[in-house]
């Protein structure tokens, strides 16, 4: 393999280990316009756009991901890749392909698994991190804060009762 190959196989397998999700996409219809507009999204959120031939990829993939991504490597293939938030990987390149009509999502992978373009998909449709956070504490805090009233109810309840007995001594 030529020195110049081999630098963008180790560029490619440099941006994949930095990864935490991968997709793999098909990039037909999508104008060179349309792939500077989601390239500089995906910056924005910390990703990357990148279009390789699947030679060099499958060169950059290390034997299991290979075998987990196989099905994706046919045609014209562009990756994406993040080493932030895997939803929000999801999210841009689904909204953008359902504005765009490209690209096509083919295959991910996402902590050694192989995810389906519905899969995919799924994982756009989820709320952002901060909801997801904001239900997980509140299931947490609904709980707690139902004993904490329990707890200030009881003390309330006795000093009405001693107020009631007391009323009751001095007027009878």
């Amino acid at each position: 393999m030529r020195a110049e190959k081999k630098g963008i196989v180790e560029a490619i397998r440099g941006a994949l280990d930095r990864s935490a999700m991968l997709i793999l996409t098909d990039h037909t219809g999508l104008s060179a316009t349309g792939m500077s507009e989601l390239r500089a999204v995906l910056a924005r959120s910390g990703a990357r756009y990148m279009v390789v031939k699947n030679t060099l990829l499958r060169r950059a993939l290390d034997d299991a991901s290979l075998a987990a991504l196989e099905g994706g490597l046919a045609g014209p293939t562009a990756i994406a890749v993040t080493s932030g938030d895997c939803a929000a990987l999801s999210k841009i390149i689904v909204a953008f392909a359902k504005e765009n009509g490209a690209p096509k999502v083919k295959v991910g992978l996402l902590g050694g698994s192989a995810l389906a373009a519905a899969q995919i998909g799924a994982l756009a449709a989820l709320p952002p991190r901060e909801v997801l956070l904001a239900r997980l504490v509140g299931g947490l805090a609904a709980p707690l804060s139902g004993l904490l009233r329990c707890m200030a109810d009881a003390p309330r309840r006795f000093a009405c009762v001693l107020n009631e007995l007391a009323r009751k001594a001095g007027g009878g």
